[in-house]
């Protein structure tokens, strides 16, 4: 994508985002949420990633995926119109998918959100607004196109997820380089917009400290909220940094480079982006304890992706193993 028109997507994806962010919960109705998605995928960005070569660069996504998580939008960015494109775009590229023709699909997860592990059988289709099917990576690289169920209970309240059959119709298998460069997208555009998430509240946080006065004085002129608004904005850029250097990965580097620098990148997201949020919690004060107040919206958000795909717990063992230096 030529620089100039990927500045005009995401200057439209902003927009769009500003125009129909969701404050609380209760403006989250099925008519916004059925409005919000048509305008994302009038978009085209399942293009984004579905051709080969594809027509953005994963740098490109992963900035797409920080835009999107600045504000709670109830829309499937990352599992219709991102997720699943490229793991179509890949099964093309290794010539043995048997074809998943017609289908607009999510990606299936284990039951707990993270990747499936053998014999899965307990599956949810994640950010499935928009999607007709889901697409089933098992640990060998053996792609499923399996079928959507009834809804299933998320914290996030802005995401779709909908229960999976674990039977369903093989498309194809991946190769274990394009296995690798799959978790590594899957991982890398997950933390992006956590990133965009966690960058967005503290900045929040920020202006609320600027507004808000106790004892005659903004609360941001309080060394202790300073510190505290200072130690989280230095998380936030700990997780853009490595973020943005695995999405890089992916466009430069070869699949396990990619993978380990995914993996570096989710685990510091998973532990940073979650305490930048709640420094942020902490200076809006009560207030961002209430139903009606947008902070629950990301603190729910960044909490279920710190254990999606993978948590810390997953992901250091995986770094500790010899493979991973290579």
């Amino acid at each position: 994508m030529e620089r100039e028109e990927f500045t005009l997507v995401r200057d439209m994806l902003r927009t769009l985002a500003t125009r129909l962010g969701t404050g609380s919960p209760d403006e989250a109705g099925p008519g916004t949420r059925s409005a919000a998605q048509r305008a994302v995928d009038d978009l085209g960005l399942t293009e984004l990633r579905r051709a080969s070569p594809p027509a953005a660069t994963v740098q490109e996504c992963a900035l797409l995926a920080e835009e999107h998580g600045r504000r709670p939008l109830a829309t499937a960015l990352l599992g219709t119109a991102l997720l699943g494109p490229e793991l179509l775009r890949l099964l093309d590229a290794d010539g043995n998918t048997e074809g998943a023709a017609g289908a607009r699909p999510t990606v299936a997860l284990a039951h707990d959100l993270r990747f499936p592990g053998p014999g899965a059988t307990d599956l949810v289709a994640w950010d499935c607004a928009g999607a007709d099917a889901a697409l089933l990576v098992d640990a060998e690289g053996r792609v499923t196109l399996v079928e959507l169920g009834p809804p299933a209970p998320t914290a996030d309240l802005l995401r779709g997820v909908r229960r999976a059959s674990p039977a369903g119709r093989q498309v194809g298998r991946l190769t274990p380089e394009a296995h690798q460069r799959w978790q590594a997208f899957c991982l890398v555009v997950v933390a992006s917009e956590l990133v965009g998430a966690a960058r967005s509240f503290v900045e929040q946080s920020v202006d609320y400290a600027r507004e808000r006065h106790q004892y005659g004085r903004p609360i941001g002129s309080f060394q202790a909220v300073q510190h505290l608004l200072a130690d989280a904005t230095v998380l936030v850029e700990a997780c853009t940094s490595a973020t943005r250097h695995a999405a890089w990965c992916l466009d430069s580097e070869s699949a396990g480079r990619a993978l380990t620098a995914a993996r570096v990148a989710k685990a510091e997201v998973n532990t940073s982006a979650v305490e930048a949020v709640y420094a942020g919690m902490q200076v809006f004060g009560g207030i961002a304890q209430t139903w009606e107040h947008v902070a629950h919206l990301y603190l729910r958000r960044v909490l279920v992706g710190a254990t999606l795909l993978a948590t810390t717990a997953d992901l250091l063992p995986a770094l500790a193993a010899p493979e991973a230096t290579r």
